[in-house]
């Protein structure tokens, strides 16, 4: 059986209303909406990304890369900085909401540095956005009340709110199994503190709902080695009894096939 060809008016029509959405929650300008419109399109029609939301963000964080390298002059460089300072300030409250305002702006400062001094070095562009907010997150670490804290990648994954939510955790778990989880990841991490890479892979994939390319982006890895780690991580979690059961009732089917 042959698969199906993308009906080219139908991508058209949910690049637009995508692209709409897109703008009016962010407030880009660097991409007039036209344009974007079309770069969506092809994007979906070419089979690079397979869903509208993420394509318009993929093909935006393409042209703020680039523009953000300054290809389309000063002006238009710092009208990228000004829109990357915008997204991670806000992404900075998801991560801590009770942080004093002087030094949430310092964080965002410092995270926009690290990302202009390693401009050169990102050989992703279409994920620009997701490793900008990793860059946040490093400077932001010691801000943590804990470590598993680190994992909570809503703004990296970039997908609306779901039912509201601000944060994946709220709505990827029943409020009863959170405190679980969490204490289960972080028994794991202490007790294998070399693993956790691993154990980062398996909770993007079954907590917070990511897919292999931004696991990879964020962790700087091929989507193969994702596997590896993912399988590893889960390989650690299955000798913790609280974590078989938890596996078991959020239906996690690979993380519990094995296990059985």
């Amino acid at each position: 059986m042959t698969e199906r060809e993308p009906d080219p008016s139908n991508l058209t029509e949910q690049s637009r209303t995508t692209v709409r959405q897109v703008l009016e929650r962010y407030g880009w300008q660097l991409i007039d909406e036209a344009e974007y419109v079309q770069r969506v399109h092809t994007c979906l029609l070419m089979g690079e990304v397979a869903e509208p939301w993420p394509a318009a963000i993929h093909v935006y964080c393409q042209q703020l890369y680039r523009t953000c390298c300054g290809d389309e002059g000063a002006e238009r460089q710092n009208l990228a900085f000004t829109e990357l300072q915008r997204y991670l300030y806000a992404l900075s409250f998801r991560e801590i909401r009770d942080l004093a305002n002087d030094i949430r702006h310092e964080a965002v400062n410092e995270a926009l540095l690290r990302i202009w001094e390693r401009l050169a070095v990102y050989y992703r562009p279409g994920a620009f956005l997701a490793v900008a907010a990793l860059e946040l997150r490093n400077v932001l670490r010691p801000f943590w009340s804990r470590p598993i804290a680190l994992l909570r990648l809503e703004a990296a994954v970039d997908v609306p709110s779901v039912n509201g939510a601000d944060d994946p955790v709220t709505y990827a778990l029943r409020q009863d199994l959170r405190q679980q989880v969490t204490a289960c990841f972080e028994l794991v991490c202490r007790s294998h503190p070399r693993a956790r890479q691993q154990l980062e892979a398996v909770w993007l994939k079954y907590i917070a709902g990511c897919d292999d390319q931004t696991i990879g982006a964020y962790l700087g890895k091929k989507v193969a080695s994702v596997h590896v780690l993912r399988s590893r991580g889960l390989d650690l979690l299955r000798t913790e009894p609280t974590w078989r059961l938890i596996a078991a009732d959020l239906d996690l089917g690979e993380a519990t096939s094995s296990a059985q």
